[in-house]
């Protein structure tokens, strides 16, 4: 039996990109080209762990295209005769009533989970266990007033027990859990930052599986010994960009225990490319000596450079946008200057008085970061602070 295994494809608009469609065509060409894969490789099963959107609150019109983008897909995987299992993911990026709809359509042999719950495939029991956060807990009133030590431990202390009643409920049948968490073992990466606080499955909890099937984490990884992540299937950000999207297939053998072979499938998704200037770069394009950008055919670009203030001067950012566009390049995301004063001016504003909202948008001025950009972290920055993520 051959199990696909498929995560956080984060359908949503306005990725970075020429207008506010072109990422959601990107994320849906690669989905697409993923349905093709499984079922040209035989799968029996699809594993879907959540994260199938980028955002939980839309418009209506917007939420209409991405719920008909997913549906399209597990159509597609049920018209070619495969079961499809469902979880929803994080509740900011999965509105529950997306998947409720979705369950009202009763794709032929698609399941969805929002709540923990217990399925079948064969003789191997599926045990699914949604994406939560922080605040999926902080209205029950055993965590009323804890603090932020004893309410994450509190969490994943829960979690661990809905893992063991879960597994009892199938006692004797080789099992598989379903899941969009934080594993404890795993490797987040870039991530570790945004995943503090959250709710955790420990490995005391995964072995209680023969095989555990994660989501949420977008690095593709065997963790520990019995736990994969799938990843991405598509790049979202320059987070991705190190990363090798992808997606696996779990082959199991008929035997009395379940014993997995599992080969991870890269996909053909969109690169993204960070190049970092310095004064020597920025004086060699001003003497014409750079026309030339290996790798950034059909890539999301951003150029990072520092220099002295009289380089920058004379440096014309247009023409370089002009230039990686000449060269091929699908957007340019960002050209980001880190000028060297020759005097350090300390801004009059910033003291260690100030709040750490404040301080960052002060910051993100002097860096010429975007005003929206200053924003969204500072929202980052306030859900931290709040230990909701």
């Amino acid at each position: 039996m051959k199990i696909a295994h498929v995560a956080d494809s984060h359908w949503g608009f306005g990725y970075p990109g020429p207008n506010p469609e072109s990422r959601f065509e990107d994320i849906t060409q690669t989905m697409d080209w993923v349905a093709d894969q499984i079922i040209g490789e035989g799968c029996d099963l699809v594993l879907f762990a959540g994260d199938a959107f980028k955002d939980a609150r839309v418009f209506i019109d917007r939420a209409t295209a991405e719920i008909q983008a997913f549906v399209a897909w597990l159509r597609k995987l049920s018209a070619a005769g495969l079961e499809v299992i469902v979880i929803s993911g994080t509740p900011s990026h999965d509105a529950i009533s997306a998947y409720l709809l979705i369950a009202e359509m009763q794709i032929p042999g698609v399941e969805v989970f929002t709540e923990p719950a217990t399925t079948n495939y064969g003789d191997i029991a599926i045990c699914c266990l949604p994406g939560m956060n922080r605040s999926s807990f902080a209205t029950n009133s055993r965590y009323t007033g804890l603090p932020p030590h004893e309410f994450h431990t509190k969490m994943t202390a829960d979690i661990t027990a809905e893992c063991a009643y879960m597994r009892e409920e199938v006692e004797g049948q080789s099992a598989i859990l379903l899941s969009h968490l934080t594993y404890d073992l795993a490797d987040t990466g870039f991530e570790d930052a945004l995943l503090q606080n959250e709710p955790i499955l420990t490995d005391e909890a995964a072995q209680m599986f023969n095989l555990v099937c994660l989501g949420h984490i977008h690095r593709p990884q065997r963790a520990g010994t019995n736990v994969f992540y799938s990843g991405a299937p598509e790049r979202h950000n320059f987070g991705d960009e190190h990363t090798t999207p992808g997606f696996w297939i779990h082959e199991i053998p008929p035997a009395p225990k379940l014993i997995v072979a599992s080969t991870f499938i890269p996909t053909p998704a969109r690169q993204f490319k960070t190049i970092d200037w310095c004064d020597m770069d920025i004086a060699a394009w001003l003497d014409g000596q750079v026309d030339d950008f290996a790798d950034i055919q059909d890539a999301i670009i951003r150029v990072r450079y520092s220099c002295s203030e009289e380089l920058q001067k004379q440096f014309d950012r247009r023409s370089l946008e002009k230039a990686l566009y000449d060269a091929g390049a699908f957007f340019v995301a960002e050209i980001r200057a880190e000028v060297e004063r020759s005097e350090r001016i300390r801004d009059a504003e910033v003291t260690e008085g100030l709040n750490p909202l404040t301080a960052l948008g002060v910051w993100g001025t002097n860096q010429e970061i975007k005003e929206a950009e200053i924003v969204e972290l500072q929202a980052l920055t306030t859900e931290l602070l709040e230990g909701s993520i």
